[in-house]
């Protein structure tokens, strides 16, 4: 989250350099998430169809990984110690953080996120301080960006962030978030925020068998010039396979609050079953990275990253 101002600028990452640690303190505190509401539909209805499992979801064992909490807060923990700081930099309390450093700046949120973070008194002004951070982005990790926020008074609070340049199984996103402003008496207060999303694990459920399908109904909605559906039955047991498996890899969505374009289609797969006890599935890619999915009536856990079942859908149907 960020103040209106703030303006963030991607640039490359300089050469890495010896610098002064950060050590695990008591300033270091643990937030965990939740206390903010994401902008996407709830989660599916409480019952056997919409159950989480606690391992792999049943199917051919190459699911993807699902995170945890305690994953996720250790993780953070670790960023945060990577952190370097110009040498003198001690931890205070979180309490003596000013109006501006009450909130972190990390980018995203929602309720499956773990913050750590820790407030650090420095005597150099802020500006020192972030070109110092500029040039000294942790171990393993490169510049994600960096900004100012600016008032009347002039530039009031300095940012920046760092991401890892890889990510275990099971974690959607980290960031490593600096906030400075100067402090007074001199120098400087410095805000350093460690934030990671973990994907939950998906409902047993929603894996899709494709050899108990018959067809797979491909429908594609358009909102311009006019409103108008194309809709295509798949029978090829091959492209049932190949949409079966776009669902199949998707990790279950970590609910983070999104900010999206203007939706300009709609899109629909049913799995249709063959002879026998399958349900049917239908499975609706929103075009803002979500995927809902429904069993047999009963709503499962959305799914994240529905480009590649939109692409498929597209290239079954002809539309461009």
């Amino acid at each position: 989250m960020g103040h209106t101002g703030l303006v963030l600028r991607m640039t490359a990452a300089r050469g890495a350099a010896t610098v002064t640690a950060v050590t695990a303190t008591a300033a270091v505190l643990l937030a965990g998430c939740g206390t903010r509401t994401a902008d996407l539909p709830p989660r599916g209805r409480p019952g056997p169809a919409a159950t989480a499992s606690t391992g792999p979801v049943a199917g051919t064992g190459r699911e993807p990984a699902a995170g945890s909490r305690a994953g996720a807060q250790a993780l953070a923990r670790r960023l945060l110690l990577r952190l370097g700081l110009p040498p003198g930099a001690r931890p205070v309390p979180m309490r003596m953080r000013p109006p501006l450093l009450r909130q972190p700046q990390v980018s995203y949120g929602g309720t499956h996120q773990a913050d750590v973070h820790a407030l650090f008194r420095l005597s150099e002004p802020m500006t020192a301080v972030q070109g110092f951070l500029r040039a000294h982005p942790p171990g393993g990790m490169k510049l994600s960006g960096y900004g100012q926020l600016s008032s009347a008074a002039g530039v009031t609070m300095m940012t920046v962030s760092d991401a890892p340049r890889s990510l275990p199984a099971g974690i959607n996103s980290a960031e490593l978030s600096t906030a400075v402003v100067p402090a007074a008496g001199g120098g400087s207060l410095l805000r350093a925020d460690a934030a990671v999303t973990w994907y939950p694990a998906r409902s047993a459920a929603e894996w899709i068998d494709p050899a108990r399908y018959r067809e797979a109904v491909v429908s594609i909605t358009m909102f311009n010039p006019r409103r108008h559906t194309v809709t295509r039955a798949i029978t090829s047991p091959g492209a049932i396979a190949r949409l079966a498996e776009q669902a199949n890899g998707l990790h279950a969505a970590p609910y983070q609050q999104l900010s999206c374009p203007a939706i300009l289609a709609s899109y629909r797969i049913t799995f249709v079953p063959a002879a026998g006890p399958a349900p049917r599935v239908v499975v609706t890619p929103s075009g803002c990275l979500t995927v809902g999915v429904t069993v047999a009536g009963a709503a499962q856990p959305q799914l994240w990253g529905d480009t590649g079942l939109i692409g498929a859908a597209k290239l079954l149907l002809h539309v461009k």
